[in-house]
């Protein structure tokens, strides 16, 4: 399994966020995991940050129902400058929808590697790497 260097987990769940955080730690696949609970934290970080790659994160696990900035509009902003990033990030819906209507929406931002179920597993957390 690789490890990833820096992974960011967006979700407004506390529970979700610990479930997330001690199973990517388990599979030991980052050591730098930092937690977010409004996507627009994590926006503002990357544009912040978006000349400086180290500081980057390699991956993002959006939730997609949060209430202040959920993951629709954060793939909305986001698309707008990722191409101007320095560095490639790969992200990852992680919600509880199980939606055809959201996977397929998903599908059209061509930035998002996958579409992933809560909770976190093991078996999901070795897609990631």
């Amino acid at each position: 399994m690789k490890l990833i260097n820096m992974i960011f987990i967006v979700d407004d769940d506390p529970i979700h966020q610990q479930i997330a955080k001690i199973m990517i730690e388990r599979q030991a696949i980052s050591s730098n995991i930092r937690v977010f609970s409004d996507a627009q934290d994590v926006l503002d970080y990357i544009r912040e940050n978006k000349d400086v790659p180290a500081a980057l994160p390699d991956l993002i696990l959006l939730d997609l129902n949060m209430p202040v900035m959920d993951g629709w509009e954060f793939l909305e902003e986001y698309a707008v400058f990722c191409e101007q990033l320095p560095k490639s990030i790969r992200i990852f819906v992680l919600t509880s929808s199980i939606d055809e209507k959201d996977k397929e929406r998903v599908n059209a931002y061509r930035f998002v590697t996958g579409y992933l179920t809560k909770p976190l597993s093991k078996e999901i957390i070795a897609h990631l790497s």
